[in-house]
């Protein structure tokens, strides 16, 4: 049985400003590891996770507790088992072993083994084996004979295979030892540069680069037998895609986590976006929060008085204050009758125009009451009369039919192309609590429909994360380079009528 492992290194957390900075990102650590946790439970989904160390910027610090237990508690969202060893920078051992579980020193998991190694420091940023850890080495293959995987901080790798500067004060000892019990694999962090000894041929060794520094990388490591591939994974986007999120949230959401749109602005540069654009929900701008989530702003549209309570002009200020360098925008309702939820003077004011479809009567009823079909005609019915209205994108297009998503009613993706096209506005491939289908997309590139992406970030580690959109053009057949062929740019509005 193979094993599927995910290695992070490196994080170096400490608070303050992204701007005190240098090139290890200390300020957005913590945001970046919750990115890295949520993209391995969603979508790379490993057997086993590995922490390699050096979590904190200064383990001795005044934060340094608070620091550790931030990101304990991030590491522990993970949905696979994990380990957790620290670096040189991360403090006394007891106190880190009081916040992060113990690991075991041998854990046995889909049929390999892996050892824990917690290494003294030598000078210079080096390490050496005690003769207790040789010793475990060389028992290591006592009663096992599948894959044997050494994990530890400081690299260990062939001597002489990697131009890695730091390395073990007995290395050659050490590596003996890893021979001798014919392990499968050693695993380290610590050079922020990291180096794949197994992708260059140059040995059975992986160091995992930095995640606290661009472009923010992992490694995806698979075991099977004695063959191990690795993958490397990057929180930053591409470079040279200029892909632009169209779909970003703000504090004024109540489905809001900690959006900032300061720090949306400066998380856009740092994952290599060419731009984003704040498209708040108008229903909640106008709304209170029970008469947004009860709907029932949907039977009167704008027109409805009740539970009014209009945060629409304060939004409109203070996004204004950042746009640009982003764009300003709506993500516009639309009511029962297919009417956007959106009075004309803000209207005029937003560059960028979502419209979105949150909730249909149909689905609505008992699971046992719901005819498909029917809320597949209401769907269409409200997209007649909204695509028509100006939007320029069509925001999480089959949303509300994510809990059916094989028993999509014959016709509604062919007729809401239809309709795209003819109104010419833009599909938005969007994995926002939902996932876009190959189906879906393929089907929007052969019938013409403009396709754009949208990460609908609520919290701050969503923001430009489009590695299951580029993962999914990928297993549509579509390289880099068709990008500019299929996603289309949306030109801002001017204050056009409707």
């Amino acid at each position: 049985m193979a094993l599927r492992i995910a290695a992070i290194a490196d994080t170096h957390y400490a608070g303050g400003s992204l701007d005190g900075c240098g090139a290890r990102r200390t300020a957005i650590a913590d945001i970046l590891m919750l990115r890295a946790v949520h993209r391995l439970n969603r979508f790379i989904k490993p057997d086993l996770t590995v922490i390699l160390g050096d979590l904190l910027e200064d383990g001795c610090g005044p934060r340094s507790r608070q620091e550790h237990e931030r990101l304990s508690e991030i590491i522990g969202k993970l949905e696979s088992p994990y380990i957790v060893i620290p670096g040189n920078h991360d403090g006394d051992l007891d106190r880190f072993y009081g916040i992060y579980p113990r690991p075991a020193e041998i854990m046995d998991i889909n049929g390999a083994r892996i050892l824990t190694f917690l290494d003294p420091e030598e000078p210079a940023y080096n390490a050496s084996r005690t003769t207790t850890d040789l010793a475990r080495m060389d028992q290591a293959r006592s009663g096992h004979d599948g894959p044997i995987v050494s994990l530890q901080h400081v690299p260990l790798f062939p001597p002489g295979a990697s131009a890695s500067p730091y390395g073990y004060a007995n290395a050659d000892e050490v590596w003996a030892a890893f021979e001798r019990s014919h392990f499968t694999l050693a695993i380290s962090g610590h050079w922020h540069a990291g180096d794949d000894l197994i992708a260059r041929g140059a040995g059975p060794a992986v160091i995992v680069p930095a995640l606290g520094e661009a472009p923010f990388a992992f490694t995806e490591i698979i075991i099977d037998g004695d063959d191990v591939e690795t993958r490397r994974h990057e929180l930053s986007l591409p470079p040279g895609l200029n892909l632009f999120d169209y779909h970003v949230h703000t504090p004024f959401a109540y489905c809001s986590e900690n959006m900032d749109m300061a720090l949306s602005i400066a998380l856009a540069n740092e994952f290599g976006l060419a731009g984003l654009a704040f498209t708040e929900h108008s229903g909640q701008l106008y709304f209170d929060r029970d008469t947004f989530w009860s709907a029932s702003f949907l039977r009167e549209g704008i027109d409805t008085v009740q539970g009014r309570d209009d945060r629409m002009p304060a939004y409109l200020a203070r996004a204004r204050e950042f746009c640009p360098p982003a764009h300003l925008g709506l993500e516009i309702d639309c009511d029962n009758s297919g009417s956007p939820v959106v009075r004309r003077e803000d209207w005029d004011q937003a560059r960028i125009r979502l419209g979105s479809i949150h909730w249909l009567d149909e689905l609505r009823k008992p699971e046992p009451e719901i005819d498909l079909n029917a809320a597949a005609e209401e769907m269409l019915g409200r997209l007649s009369r909204f695509l028509g209205c100006g939007i320029q994108i069509l925001a999480h297009p089959l949303r509300v039919f994510r809990r059916w998503p094989d028993d999509l009613p014959v016709g509604l993706v062919s007729r809401m192309l239809d309709l795209l096209r003819q109104h010419d506005v833009a599909a938005e491939i969007n994995f926002h609590v939902q996932k876009t289908s190959p189906e879906f997309m393929t089907a929007c590139v052969e019938r013409g429909v403009k396709l754009v992406l949208g990460s609908d970030s609520h919290h701050l580690y969503e923001i430009a994360e489009f590695y299951p959109h580029l993962e999914l053009m990928r297993r549509c057949g579509f390289a880099a380079s068709d990008l500019s062929q299929i996603l289309a740019p949306i030109r801002p509005a001017s204050e056009d009528s409707r």
